[in-house]
C-alpha cells in the first residue's frame, strides 16, 4: 500500500528540517521534480556550514532513502549536484549512489559547468 504525502502530490515536494542535538532546524532536506509516471523524486539537502561534516546530512539522506521506499514506494531517488561540490559528492557516492556526469549543467555567468548526477534505486 503506498502512503503517499499530499505535499510531494499536490506541489511535487515535501520537505523536511533537518535539526541538530537540541532540536534546532540547522538545514532541510526535501524531495522534488515527483514524477509518479516513473515512481521517482529528485533528493536536495541543505545545511548550515557551521553545521555540515558533524553527520547529520548522512543521517537526513538515510531517513529520506527509508522514506522514499517504505512510505512512498518510489523506485528512485535522485540528486543533482555541482561537479566541485566535494562534500555532497562524497555524501552520496559513500551512501551507494550510481553517478553520471551532466554536461555543461550549471550557468555561473557567462560560463557553464558539468554537474552530476546521483541515482539511487530503492
Amino acid at each position: 500500500m503506498r502512503l503517499m504525502s499530499s505535499d510531494l502530490i499536490i506541489s511535487q515536494q515535501d520537505s523536511f528540517p533537518i535539526c541538530n542535538d537540541e532540536g534546532k532546524a540547522v538545514g532541510v532536506v526535501e524531495l522534488f521534480n515527483y514524477s509518479p509516471l516513473n515512481d521517482r523524486a529528485e533528493l536536495g539537502i541543505e545545511i548550515e556550514p557551521a553545521w555540515q561534516g558533524k553527520g547529520l546530512g548522512k543521517r537526513s539522506v538515510l531517513k529520506m532513502l527509508r522514506y522514499a521506499k517504505e512510505e512512498l514506494a518510489l523506485h528512485t531517488l535522485y540528486a543533482i549536484v555541482e561537479e566541485d561540490n566535494i562534500p555532497s559528492l562524497s555524501l552520496f557516492r559513500n551512501l551507494g549512489f550510481e553517478e553520471q556526469t551532466i554536461r555543461n549543467w550549471f550557468r555561473e555567468g557567462e560560463k557553464y559547468k558539468n554537474g552530476k548526477l546521483l541515482q539511487y534505486t530503492l
